[in-house]
């Protein structure tokens, strides 16, 4: 699936489930409100990018460069962010319930709102 492919799924509102997006550059994009079930962001750059108030459930974010990534809002339920990296991501009022994210990956994110991340 192309990054554009991709847009135009999340603008007509469609639930975009196994995806494989590994690898894609997502850096500075706007896909903010995005309805996406296990979809693989493994290895994505998405440095600075916007994804407030996306459903993220069960995806894959490991070794994803997330750093100063918008994730305001967003549903990261049972979301695998293992090895990811996050300094300056915005976490706050997201959906961390059952997310796999290291301590350390989270130096320097944001993080506020009643939904505490489990490791």
């Amino acid at each position: 699936m192309t990054l554009d492919e991709l847009k135009k799924m999340i603008a007509e509102g469609k639930l975009i489930r196994d995806a494989d997006l590994s690898g894609v550059d997502f850096s500075t994009q706007d896909i903010s409100g995005a309805k996406m079930q296990s979809c693989s962001f493994s290895g994505c750059m998405m440095r600075d990018a916007d994804l407030h108030d996306a459903s993220l459930v069960e995806c894959d974010f490991s070794k994803a460069d997330l750093r100063g990534a918008n994730l305001m809002g967003c549903d990261l339920y049972g979301a695998d962010f293992t090895g990811a990296r996050m300094r300056r991501s915005n976490l706050t009022n997201s959906n961390r319930i059952g997310a796999k994210i290291q301590q350390w990956a989270l130096k320097g994110a944001y993080i506020a709102g009643p939904t505490a991340y489990v490791d």
